[in-house]
C-alpha cells in the first residue's frame, strides 16, 4: 500500500466523521420536544394519593432520580466524543501533511480503523439509548395499570407465565382485529359522508333545473 492509497483511506475516514457528526446533529434538532404532563399526572397523583404508601413513593423517587441521572451521564457522554469527533478530522489533515513512512502505515491504518469502529460504537449507543427510553415508557405505562387494576394486571401476569407465546399471538391477533374495525368504521362513516354529499348535489341540481325551467 503506498502514500497515496493511504491518503485515500484517510479522506475517506474524515469524510465519514462529517456525515456521521451531521447525522447526530440533525437527530438532536429533530428530536421531539417533550410534552408538559404536570396537569394530567397531578390529577393521576391525586388518584393515587390513597393506594400509595410512603415506602412505594421513596421507590418510585429512586427509579426516577436513577434513570434521570443515567440519561445525564449517557448525554455527557456523547457530547463529549460528539466534540471529539469535530476535532479528529483536524488532527487528521494535520497528520497527513507530513511524510508517512513506513514504520508509520501500520499504525495510521490501525487508527484509522479504531476510528470507524468508535463512530460505529457511539452510533449504536445512542440507539439503544433511544430504545431503552422507549421501554421504560412503557414499563411505566403498565405499572400505572398495576396501579389502577390490580387483577388485569395479575391476570395476564398468570397467563404470560403459563404460555408468553400464545399470549403474543393472541395480543396480535386482537391489535390486527381492532384496527381492521376502526379502519372499517372509517370508511363507513367516509362511505356515509360522500353519500350525503352526492344527496345534496343532486338535490341542488334539481332545485337549478326547476329554476332554469321556471324562467
Amino acid at each position: 500500500m503506498n502514500e497515496q492509497e493511504l491518503q485515500n483511506i484517510l479522506k475517506d475516514t474524515q469524510e465519514a466523521l462529517v456525515q456521521v457528526g451531521k447525522r447526530l446533529k440533525k437527530m438532536e434538532e429533530d428530536k421531539p420536544e417533550s410534552k408538559d404532563y404536570s396537569a394530567e399526572l397531578a390529577n393521576i397523583g391525586k388518584k393515587l394519593d390513597s393506594q400509595i404508601t410512603e415506602e412505594t413513593l421513596v421507590g418510585m423517587k429512586a427509579s426516577i432520580l436513577k434513570h434521570a441521572e443515567a440519561t445525564d451521564n449517557l448525554v455527557t457522554a456523547l457530547e463529549e466524543q460528539k466534540k471529539a469527533i469535530g476535532e479528529m478530522p483536524n488532527r487528521i489533515k494535520v497528520n497527513v501533511e507530513h511524510r508517512i513512512t513506513g514504520q508509520q502505515r501500520p499504525y495510521i491504518i490501525a487508527g484509522a480503523v479504531l476510528l470507524l469502529v468508535s463512530v460505529l460504537s457511539l452510533f449504536a449507543s445512542f440507539q439503544l439509548w433511544l430504545s431503552n427510553s422507549t421501554l421504560h415508557d412503557s414499563d411505566i405505562k403498565f405499572r400505572m395499570v398495576r396501579l389502577f387494576y390490580p387483577q388485569v394486571s395479575l391476570d395476564i401476569d398468570s397467563i404470560y407465565n403459563n404460555n408468553p407465546q400464545q399470549l403474543k399471538i393472541w395480543v396480535k391477533q386482537e391489535e390486527e382485529r381492532l384496527l381492521a374495525i376502526r379502519k372499517a368504521e372509517e370508511n363507513a362513516e367516509k362511505s356515509e359522508k360522500e353519500a350525503k354529499k352526492a344527496k345534496e348535489d343532486a338535490k341542488k341540481a334539481r332545485e337549478k333545473v326547476n329554476k332554469i325551467k321556471k324562467n
